[in-house]
């Protein structure tokens, strides 16, 4: 019994341990303008496409739509920032070096909607 409760549990801990590399930047070194594709607005282009960015350097989202949109990493399906119309999210950053998918919550995560971000150490 104690094992299916660990078992049960273990996809939260996972969960909590990759929210643990994305942390509140003092500002941004990279800009990600989501811009709205024909016929829904909350399904974007992403500018640049793939970003990239220094660990530890922030990162921030552009709406340029005409909805709220949520950014959610693919990995773990937890929102990482969100964003009104014609705002700028707040600047993000990751402690870890890697390549990291992200789409817009209200379009969905199915490949032609995914975008991706290069975390590099150099």
């Amino acid at each position: 019994m104690v094992n299916r409760r660990i078992f049960a549990a273990l996809p939260f801990l996972l969960a909590a341990i990759s929210c643990d590399e994305v942390t509140a930047a003092d500002a941004a070194r990279v800009n990600v303008v989501l811009t709205p594709k024909v016929g829904s607005a909350a399904c974007v282009f992403a500018d640049p496409e793939p970003a990239a960015v220094k660990v530890d350097q922030g990162i921030s989202f552009v709406n340029k739509s005409t909805v709220h949109l949520t950014i959610v990493l693919l990995e773990d399906n937890l929102p990482l920032v969100s964003v009104a119309p014609g705002d700028t999210s707040g600047a993000v950053k990751f402690r870890d070096p890697g390549t990291h998918q992200y789409y817009s919550q209200g379009c969905g995560s199915v490949n032609s909607e995914l975008h991706t971000l290069s975390v590099t150490v150099n």
